[in-house]
């Protein structure tokens, strides 16, 4: 074969690196073969500089730098200048990517000395790739211009498809999502044009890592999975996608689960010794441990993480390392002059490097710490800084932004124009929180705002308001429950790995309980049920969107009918109680929330013991009763309650206090979750009994009151499947199902009542067209929610109240198998005489024995 004829294989080779690294490199090795033989070194320069190109694309680093080494050390050898300037040129990048940014540098120095036109213009590009990789965003935003302008008149799309795609990335990072989105839709345009398949997904990676630091979760998620399915179909590792996938959990507030991610990024990472993008996956679990409060592994990954892009000439990111440092610090309550100088110089290293976003939030820290100390000029002129990141930008920068303007206008004494400040703050909440059609995402988003919500509940306080209290707690807790979740898309996939669950489930419960190994189907449980969760995750929200009523002192009094409401409040470690009653509002300080939060988990540790012991537990009921009703007593007097509680208070089981005793009790997330549930329009009037399997008692329990409901058929055994127990709740007026339930805190969208032939899970409740009037589940821990920042609440009786129902009767703690047929009997043959769920709740615990915890164990939420 003729020299020339080499050269052109080996750049037909070079023309497949980003359609098919492996055909490319098999044809390179080919090309380098005859041209060794032939003596031919520029073919040979060419053939290995597909190699490292190809290892690139491959993430085999490593291979990559050695291939390009051998490519410029055979051009030199041959006095080659252009053939070693090109292969200098991809080393470059290959270097950056091993973190060696000064030689990176110096390659690329060296190689534009012999490149011209066309060729020159790439080289540009790929130093502006690594003034990206420095954090160095405008030096790079600069040479992404100079080369563009070459691209497009030369015609060279793939080059101009390159480049948009990375410069789509540094806009993201500068936090200006329409110009990221343009630049990447382009890219995508451009490669589908090229019929690069590969390039295409690696372009929906980064519109998803772009969307997620714009805060559209939903969009984000939705290009992450189509990019990392992609990639798995075609077996390339996809750790990189990772780390965005845990940029956009953390956004979420999926903080646990972001952890995870990270994790497994950086082994992988280290595995390959991927040393810079290793250095930024540190970085990334550095601030998912700070997310999970974990402050000592935070400090420790962002120390690792800036000495590796100190080491590696990163100066750009290195600040952000600085910048987690100083949010761990904050986290962990340090506010004094060490804090406050930290503060400015990350401020300043983040805006000369173009981080928008995390320079603004630590100027707000550098501002508040200013006000700490009394220094109020300087905290005012760093607030009006901060402030002005408002009009624009993700949700979260936009609502810290309003923080900072609620504060500046505090610190002018200004209290009306900071209520409107913080207000403005929580309608950009609201507006981004529309985006999102999981329940899971939208409980999450919450998080966002707690700072507002904690400053103007201060104020509250300060000025002695019960009435701005109440308002601001309202808009601060359960906002998720405010809208009623998206219905799950109708996606075959889903219907069928949901399915599957229930058949796995039940196969893995089967193993256990025959002493099997259920391994393989524990792992394949927890494979269906990411999958499930990310689908559900992608769903848009409807756009008919139910917001809760009003919830002032008038509407509210007008729907409770002589019964008082009772919401508590934590602020600033104190818990607090608004009291609504006779149509007017108070404020009770009730203690340390330390102190409370210590009896109810020695009242809930004692409702375990008496399920089990029959031991009495009354002194430690007595104690809590004293610390939250005691201040109150001469306001409730002895009217029905509707208590709104907040933090473990979500888990009391209420009837064992003695203020509670003798009187119906209603529990809601929230003053506008009860008031919407109170006004529903009542569901039809059809009964449905249900009974699921291995529950001793549960048939006898179903056949009783069918015996009080004639005619109302009862679903048990193989009838009792899943599917059809949908049909027959969706809409009926009264639901009592009697089956094992359990409660999932690690992802309580998963927590479940065991049927016929799996779990019903909460995912299947949002499939419901109008939810039931009345759900009675007489299973263990079914009314058990996790209580997330914000007081949001995930988990069974939360979802059903979330989908519309009005009353939920569950329990908050294990009830002995069996134990609950008295009880349930007795509530029944209340409802049927015209009482409603929670006066009906109450007269069968008042029949049942005082210190019955099958009784104590049950709890009324909604409307009551």
């Amino acid at each position: 074969m003729r020299e020339r004829d080499l050269e052109d294989e080996a750049g037909t080779a070079m023309r497949l690196v980003p359609t098919d690294p492996w055909q490319a490199r098999a044809t390179a090795l080919r090309v380098r073969a005859a041209a060794r033989r032939a003596g031919d070194p520029a073919a040979e320069s060419a053939a290995e500089r597909v190699l490292g190109l190809a290892g690139r694309e491959s993430h085999s680093v490593r291979s990559a730098a050695r291939h390009l080494r051998r490519a410029v050390a055979v051009a030199d050898g041959a006095g080659l200048a252009v053939h070693a300037a090109r292969a200098r040129m991809t080393l470059a990048l290959v270097r950056a990517d091993q973190g060696d940014i000064h030689e990176a540098v110096r390659l690329g120095e060296a190689a534009a000395a012999h490149l011209e036109g066309l060729e020159a213009a790439r080289l540009r590009h790929q130093l502006a790739v690594v003034a990206q990789r420095q954090g160095l965003l405008e030096a790079a935003l600069r040479q992404y211009g100079g080369a563009l302008t070459v691209f497009r008149r030369e015609g060279d799309l793939l080059w101009e498809a390159k480049l948009l795609n990375n410069r789509g990335v540094l806009q993201a990072y500068r936090g200006r999502p329409d110009a990221a989105e343009a630049d990447l839709v382009r890219a995508e345009q451009l490669y589908r044009q090229l019929e690069q398949d590969l390039a295409v997904a690696d372009v929906r990676w980064n519109r998803g890592f772009a969307a997620g630091r714009a805060g559209r979760i939903v969009t984000a998620l939705t290009h992450l999975d189509a990019a990392e399915e992609h990639y798995t179909a075609h077996h390339l590792s996809p750790a990189m996608i990772m780390m965005d996938r845990c940029d956009v959990l953390l956004s979420a507030g999926l903080h646990d689960e972001a952890r995870d991610v990270a994790a497994a990024a950086v082994a992988e990472l280290s595995r390959r010794r991927m040393t810079a993008d290793l250095a930024e996956a540190r970085l990334l679990l550095a601030a998912a441990a700070l997310a999970c409060g974990d402050l000592e592994s935070a400090r420790h990954a962002a120390r690792l993480a800036g000495r590796s892009f100190d080491q590696q000439a990163r100066p750009g990111w290195a600040a952000v390392a600085h910048y987690t440092l100083l949010r761990t610090d904050w986290a962990d309550g340090q506010r004094g002059p060490a804090v406050l100088r930290a503060a400015l110089a990350a401020a300043a290293e983040l805006r000369t490097a173009g981080w928008a976003a995390p320079a603004a939030d630590a100027t707000l820290i550098a501002a508040r710490c200013a006000l700490a100390a009394g220094r109020t000029a300087q905290a005012t002129e760093l607030l009006r800084q901060a402030g002005r990141a408002r009009s624009g930008g993700p949700a979260a920068q936009r609502v810290s932004a309003w923080h900072a303007e609620a504060l500046l206008r505090i610190a002018a004494g200004d209290r009306g124009g900071a209520q409107a400040a913080l207000r403005a703050g929580l309608r950009a909440l609201d507006e981004h929180r529309l985006t999102l059609g999981a329940t899971e995402l939208r409980v999450r988003a919450a998080e966002h705002g707690l700072d507002l919500v904690a400053t103007a509940l201060s104020l509250a306080v300060a000025d002695g308001s019960a009435r701005d209290m109440l308002t601001w707690a309202e808009r601060g807790r359960a906002a998720a429950q405010q809208l009623r979740p998206a219905r799950p898309p109708t996606d075959p996939r889903l219907a069928a790995e949901i399915a599957e669950l229930r058949a796995v489930a039940a196969e893995r419960e089967q193993a256990l309980a025959e002493g099997r190994d259920a391994r393989r189907q524990s792992q394949r449980q927890t494979q269906l049920e990411r999958s499930i969760r990310e689908r559900v995750r992608r769903t848009r929200p409807e756009r008919s969107l139910a917001h809760a009523a009003g919830t002032g002192p008038a509407a509210l009094t007008t729907h409770l009918a002589g019964r008082v409401l009772i919401e508590l409040i934590s602020v600033a470690g104190t818990l607090h109680a608004v009291v609504l009653a006779g149509g007017r509002l108070s404020r009770h300080e009730l203690g340390p929330v330390e102190q409370i939060n210590a009896e109810v988990r020695a009242l809930r540790f004692a409702l375990h013991r008496m399920a089990v012991r029959d031991l009495p537990v009354r002194s430690g009921a007595k104690r809590l009763d004293r610390m939250l009703f005691g201040p109150l007593r001469a306001r409730i007097g002895d009217a029905d309650l509707v208590i709104v509680p907040s933090g473990r208070l979500h888990g009391v089981p209420w009837r064992m206090l003695p203020g509670c005793q003798d009187r119906a009790v209603a529990i809601a997330p929230s003053a506008a979750a009860w008031l919407r549930a109170v006004a529903a329009v009542p569901a039809g009037d059809r009964t449905v009994l249900v009974a699921g399997p291995g529950l001793p008692g549960a048939a006898d329990e179903i056949g009783s009151l069918s015996a009080s409901y004639p005619g109302t058929p009862a679903l048990t055994g193989p009838d009792a499947a899943v599917t059809r127990v949908l049909r027959a709740i969706d809409g009926a007026g009264r639901v009592h199902i009697a089956a094992h339930g359990t409660f999932r805190a690690d992802n309580p969208q998963f927590s479940a009542i065991r049927l016929g032939d799996g779990p019903l899970t909460a995912y299947d409740l949002e499939t419901l067209r109008r939810p039931p009037g009345l759900v009675v589940l007489s299973a263990c821990d079914s009314g058990l929610s996790t209580v997330h920042r914000g007081d949001e609440v995930m988990g069974f009786a939360a979802a059903l109240l979330a989908m519309g129902a009005r009353s939920v009767i569950a329990t908050v703690a294990p009830v002995r198998d069996g134990a609950t047929l008295e009880v349930m009997l007795h509530l029944h043959e209340q409802l049927r005489a015209g009482r409603g769920p929670a006066a009906a709740l109450a007269a069968a615990q008042d029949a049942a024995a005082v210190d019955d915890p099958a009784a104590a164990a049950f709890v009324c939420y909604g409307a009551g």
